[in-house]
């Protein structure tokens, strides 16, 4: 909020009065005060909202505006907004929808009185006729999206079957009554018998010595 400024302070120099003098105690801290509400509104863009509607609003309003005025209205809005009352954003959203759907009908008027005679100002019009109407839509949009937020879905994992199911994500578990074998017992214990790694295997068919082989007989010449 832009508080009305402090009379016989100077903003440069707090602690000297328009007249020269020594400014009282009361004086500077409400120039100080002043001064940071000033920055934090620079900062938060709140002066230049300001400065903007002070430049372009009087012609509209067809008279001066104050910059205190201005500024209470603003903090006015934003106090609503952050209160939960969305309504000064709605009245704001379709009075610009409006506006630009008015904008459309002008520059429409303007590409059939060109039309047909001026051919370059009937593609500018044309083009600025368009745009009009598309940005009055979009703001029609932002206002049902605001009026109307959309659900956002959180969609789990559905299984569905016609009878009895067990799902398993993760390890599959056994069924009631059943014995779990791991694959390391599967190794180790196999039709009742345990492996023992020291002891020594049978000597099988594979394994026998290989014997001389015997004398051939050849043919005789």
């Amino acid at each position: 909020m832009i508080d009305g400024a402090v009379t016989g302070v100077v903003d440069d120099h707090p602690r000297i009065t328009s007249k020269g003098e020594e400014a009282s105690p009361e004086e500077i801290a409400k120039a100080q005060v002043r001064a940071a509400r000033k920055a934090r509104m620079t900062v938060d863009g709140g002066m230049a909202s300001i400065q903007i509607m002070h430049m372009f609003g009087a012609p509209m309003a067809c008279e001066k505006l104050s910059v205190a005025e201005l500024g209470l209205a603003l903090n006015d809005m934003v106090s609503q907004i952050q209160g939960g009352d969305m309504s000064s954003v709605e009245r704001l959203l379709v009075t610009q929808a409006v506006a630009l759907n008015t904008l459309f009908g002008e520059c429409a008027r303007m590409v059939g009185k060109h039309m047909g005679t001026h051919l370059p100002a009937t593609d500018a019009y044309m083009r600025m006729a368009l745009k009009a109407q598309q940005q009055s839509a979009t703001t029609l949009k932002i206002l049902g999206e605001i009026k109307n937020p959309r659900q956002v879905a959180f969609i789990k994992q559905a299984n569905v079957a016609n009878g009895p199911q067990q799902v398993n994500n993760g390890t599959p578990s056994p069924a009631r009554g059943e014995n779990v074998t791991t694959s390391n017992e599967l190794l180790e214990h196999q039709h009742g018998e345990w492996l023992d790694a020291g002891t020594e295997g049978e000597a099988s068919r594979g394994n026998q010595t290989v014997e001389a082989v015997g004398a051939v007989n050849r043919a005789q010449d």
